[in-house]
């Protein structure tokens, strides 16, 4: 798989987070199984239903050896999850602030700082296999009214958080196929090609 991809856990009222932003039962899914799937390029390993822990493997396989998108919302939520970025590639944050003063250069932590969501794609896919991950439902959003975003994926948690963060929001229509659809335990993975109009 190449192209853009953006991934969430979503609960069944469309919210990727609540208002603090913390994930709540998001997240319970990834500890809901026996199989074991280590996360790529960061050390946390998930314990996974068998049929998530195929779609999960096949997805981790995929971005192996992408590079990653993220805003600095994200980016200061995690801490920049300590200098290593999900899939282990460069990564780039979209901001109109400079880096933390006590933020590491980037031969310590590949982070790059840009202005633009459209730089970020641009720089993220000539850093990695063309695949780029992107992170944080408001530059998923930037890449689909760019017609940018290849892919959203959505891991489907049968909550409703009646507030928060949407995943989608603001934004005009746009048409999906779908690609792919796998029931796991505490959750339902869903998968789907963006379409955009032909010019």
């Amino acid at each position: 798989m190449t192209g853009v991809v953006a991934s969430f856990c979503m609960s069944l009222d469309g919210f990727v987070a609540r208002p603090d932003d913390s994930v709540g039962p998001l997240f319970d899914w990834y500890t809901a199984g026996d199989v074991e799937v280590p996360m790529v390029g960061y050390p946390i390993t998930f314990r996974v239903s068998p049929s998530s822990a195929d779609y999960l493997s096949s997805f981790l396989d995929s971005v192996r050896h992408s590079a990653f998108v993220c805003g600095r919302r994200v980016f200061e939520y995690t801490r920049g999850w300590g200098g290593n970025p999900p899939g282990g590639g460069a990564a780039f944050v979209v901001t109109h602030r400079p880096p933390p003063s006590d933020w590491p250069a980037s031969s310590l932590a590949p982070f790059t700082f840009v202005s633009s969501v459209s730089e970020a794609i641009e720089s993220a896919k000539a850093a990695g296999d063309g695949t780029v991950g992107v992170s944080g439902p408001s530059i998923a959003q930037q890449c689909l009214k760019l017609g940018l975003l290849d892919e959203v994926r959505i891991d489907l948690v049968p909550v409703v958080l009646g507030e928060g963060v949407r995943y989608f929001s603001s934004l005009d229509s746009a048409s999906l196929e779908r690609v792919e659809v796998v029931a796991g335990a505490g959750v339902t993975h869903l998968r789907y090609r963006v379409c955009y109009p032909q010019s």
